[in-house]
C-alpha cells in the first residue's frame, strides 16, 4: 500500500497552522520544519505530529524542502504551506489515486483555489486551476537560484485532476496588505541573494514587463474594477521590489557612501572645534 507524508516549512504561523495540520491528518505522517518561530507554532504542531524539526531562520532556502524530505518515510509527498487547507473529498480522491496499482504517474496536480487579499477569480494574476502539490519523493528536483521556482520534478509523468471549485486545495494567502508586504520583503531579500551571478540585470528587469503583460493582457485584471487594480498593483509590487533587491545585492554602495560622508563630516567638526 502506498504511503504519503505531508510536509510543511513554517515560521511564526500560530494563527494558521492548526487548520492546515487538521486537514493533513489523513496522511500517514506529518513532517513540520520550523525556522525557529518565536510564537507558539512548534507547540501547536506537536499536538498533531511528533516529527517537528528545527532549522536556523532564513528568509528562504531553496533546499528547505530537501531538508524536510530527509525526515519523511512516505513514497508520496503532500507539500503544504500554512496558507492552505484541503477539502476532505480531495484527500479521499488523492488517496484512491496513489493506492491504485495501475497509476503510472509521479506528480499529481490537484484542483487549486488561490485567494489573495480575500479575492479569487480567473482574472487574478495568481489564478491557477490546478497545482502540483502531490508527488513521489524520488522525482523532486531543487533549483538554487529562485524562490518561487525552486522545486521542480525529474519526470514527465504528470496527472492533472479534474477541476473543482469546491473539492480542492484552498490557498488562503496575504490576508492583509501588511502580511503581503512582510512576505514580499522576506522573499525579495532571498531573490536578491539567490539571483545567479552570471545573469544580467537586464534579465532581472525583464520580469517586470512580463508581469505587466500578465496583468494587463493575459488576465485583464483591471476589468475587475478597483479590486482588480489593487490585485494588479500588489502583484507588480513584488517584481519591482525583487528587481531593487537584486540591484542592491549586485551594485549598491550605500553603506560605504554613507560611512564616508559621516566620517568626512565628523572630521570637519573636529577641525572646526580646534579652531574655535
Amino acid at each position: 500500500m502506498a504511503t504519503i507524508s505531508a510536509v510543511l516549512g513554517v515560521y511564526n504561523e500560530e494563527a494558521r497552522i492548526e487548520a492546515t495540520l487538521r486537514c493533513a491528518l489523513w496522511c500517514d505522517e506529518i513532517v513540520v520544519l520550523d525556522k525557529q518561530s518565536t510564537d507558539h507554532t512548534r507547540e501547536i504542531a506537536r499536538r498533531y505530529t511528533d516529527k517537528v524539526y528545527e532549522m536556523p531562520y532564513s528568509d528562504f532556502e531553496p533546499d528547505e524542502l530537501q531538508k524536510a524530505l530527509k525526515h519523511t518515510s512516505g513514497e508520496w509527498i503532500l507539500r503544504l504551506t500554512a496558507s492552505e487547507v484541503m477539502h476532505p473529498v480531495l484527500a479521499t480522491q488523492i488517496r484512491e489515486l496513489i493506492e491504485r496499482d495501475d497509476f503510472p504517474y509521479d506528480v499529481i496536480h490537484v484542483p487549486f483555489r488561490c485567494y489573495v487579499l480575500g479575492l479569487e477569480t480567473k482574472r487574478s494574476p495568481w489564478y491557477s486551476k490546478v497545482h502540483p502539490v502531490v508527488f513521489r519523493k524520488r522525482v523532486v528536483k531543487i533549483h538554487h537560484d529562485s524562490v518561487h521556482a525552486a522545486v521542480d520534478f525529474d519526470t514527465k509523468r504528470h496527472y492533472k485532476m479534474a477541476n473543482s471549485t469546491e473539492h480542492c486545495m484552498y490557498h488562503l494567502t496575504h490576508e492583509t496588505v501588511d502580511i503581503m508586504m512582510e512576505h514580499h520583503l522576506r522573499y525579495c531579500r532571498a531573490e536578491g541573494r539567490l539571483f545567479p551571478p552570471d545573469s544580467s540585470m537586464g534579465k532581472a528587469a525583464l520580469s517586470i514587463p512580463i508581469a505587466i503583460y500578465q496583468v494587463f493582457v493575459q488576465r485583464k485584471t483591471f476589468l475587475m474594477g478597483w479590486n482588480g487594480i489593487s490585485l494588479g498593483a500588489a502583484y507588480l509590487s513584488y517584481f519591482l521590489l525583487r528587481f531593487v533587491y537584486i540591484w542592491e545585492h549586485r551594485h549598491s554602495e550605500a553603506p560605504n557612501v554613507y560611512q564616508q560622508i559621516r566620517s568626512g563630516i565628523l572630521r570637519a567638526w573636529d577641525s572646526h572645534e580646534t579652531h574655535v
